[in-house]
């Protein structure tokens, strides 16, 4: 048995190993399986969380460094992590410069680029221009336009979309392979509607809940947050707790975000001023999505207190 692979959260266990594993995006699925010993320069995966970024990125440097993918020959990196100048110019520089071990090409693979800072940005344009004839570089971001033009136009972007129903439960089927009741096969695809195409919230979900036969029938989806309750009802506990079961569920503060913007640009229609007052905060959060230096409950409270600022002025 493989008590490291059972160690693993379910999202872990399913990333794709191959390409014909990868759902949606036809594209990028389409090209990928062509890149049998020809790859581009430079890859940049564009979409919102839980599309399948990290995991096509993941699927390409196995494919191309075959039985040799270690860390000889492959550097993974979160960039909103390690996202400054320094740790360009350093790791990444270092492990570019030497030569791959029993491969034409190491690969580099910076998972949320968008939070490098632009001076980051440029270090690693000018690497990528000396480098790569030896490293394929793979970048990941939530928004193009957070990545530089100079540092876009050295690669070959691919749109990641939430996936259908349909597509979607083709990624949750494979989840009977690892313990999840055969009985939920049945209902994939609502699962997949009710979180909008994010696999990554969905799975975790799934993992949570308890693994009878009946628990999709009985187990109460994570609230579908209607932020405008509890603002217009002036209940800011309520809007503080929403944002955090948003947080728990798709597991990272920007994904907690671009559902807030999702739901509150439903109410449009209803009263305008409200959601242009509290989206106002938002962008300015969203500027502080990756810089945050503490807790994601201290940016949750201090994101709740702006806008109780705002609309009670």
């Amino acid at each position: 048995m493989d008590w490291e692979m059972l160690k693993m959260n379910w999202n872990d266990r399913l990333r794709p190993d191959v390409v014909g594993q990868i759902v949606g995006n036809k594209k990028f699925v389409t090209d990928c399986a062509g890149w049998v010993k020809t790859y581009p320069s430079a890859l940049l995966l564009v979409g919102p969380p839980g599309t399948g970024k990290t995991s096509a990125a993941t699927v390409v440097a196995r494919q191309s460094l075959g039985d040799q993918y270690n860390d000889m020959n492959l550097l993974w990196t979160n960039a909103s992590d390690d996202r400054g100048i320094a740790y360009i110019r350093e790791t990444v520089k270092n492990f570019a410069r030497l030569s791959g071990f029993d491969v034409d090409r190491k690969v580099v693979i910076l998972d949320e680029a968008c939070g490098l800072t632009p001076a980051a940005q440029d270090s690693l344009r000018g690497i990528m221009e000396k480098y790569t004839e030896q490293v394929l570089f793979i970048l990941t971001a939530n928004y193009s336009d957070k990545i530089r033009p100079a540092l876009k136009s050295r690669c070959i972007q691919y749109t990641f979309k939430n996936v259908s129903p349909k597509e979607g439960t083709k990624h949750l089927m494979r989840l009977t392979e690892i313990g999840a009741p055969q009985a939920w096969e049945e209902n994939y695809d609502d699962v997949v509607m009710k979180f909008h195409g994010d696999l990554r919230a969905a799975v975790n979900w799934l993992e949570s809940i308890p693994r009878d036969d009946d628990a999709l029938n009985v187990c109460e989806f994570p609230k579908n947050v209607d932020a405008m309750g509890p603002i217009d009802e002036n209940d800011w506990l309520t809007l503080r707790e929403n944002l955090l079961s948003l947080y728990d569920t798709g597991g990272d503060r920007m994904s907690m975000m671009n559902t807030f913007h999702r739901r509150m640009s439903q109410h449009f229609d209803n009263d305008a001023d409200t959601v242009f007052d509290v989206l106002s905060v938002w962008g300015e959060m969203m500027k502080l999505v990756y810089e945050w230096p503490a807790s994601t409950e201290s940016y949750i409270d201090v994101f709740v207190g702006k806008i109780k600022n705002k609309l009670e002025r």
